[in-house]
């Protein structure tokens, strides 16, 4: 009876894992990938906005990548994130426009170029630290 009870309570212990997530043949790791910029003055100190959004230009839908990064409020913003990957067509290049706002004013417009790899975001191009005049 003990062998099974041990041998059903293997089979049970093994059943219960996970397999690793595996899409088109990738394994993806449990990483959470971000999009920062950091937004100055002129002078170089940071620069807190109002609000701030990304525009997917080719499907014009708006999203706001929540700033959980660290250091976020003292001039770090986030592009994208991980979060919005399904937001993303697969494989291919998408245009982003960050936009922040300060005083009922768009002080950064700027385009981004990222792709969805299956598993998580890659930065393509566009500015890491964007200067603004207020």
């Amino acid at each position: 009876m003990k062998i099974i009870t041990t041998l059903l309570l293997g089979i049970g212990v093994l059943a219960a894992c996970k397999k690793p997530s595996i899409q088109e043949g990738r394994i993806c790791t449990n990483e959470y990938r971000f999009y920062n910029i950091k937004v100055t003055s002129a002078s170089g100190e940071a620069v807190t906005l109002d609000t701030f959004y990304t525009r997917i230009v080719a499907a014009n839908a708006t999203f706001h990548a929540n700033n959980v990064v660290p250091g976020a409020g003292n001039g770090y913003y986030t592009v994208v994130s991980d979060g919005q990957l399904l937001l993303l067509p697969e494989g291919k290049h998408t245009e982003l426009r960050f936009t922040g706002i300060k005083n009922d004013k768009i002080v950064v417009n700027e385009s981004y170029m990222v792709k969805n790899n299956g598993c998580h975001i890659e930065e393509i191009s566009g500015k890491k630290e964007v200067v603004v005049t207020q």
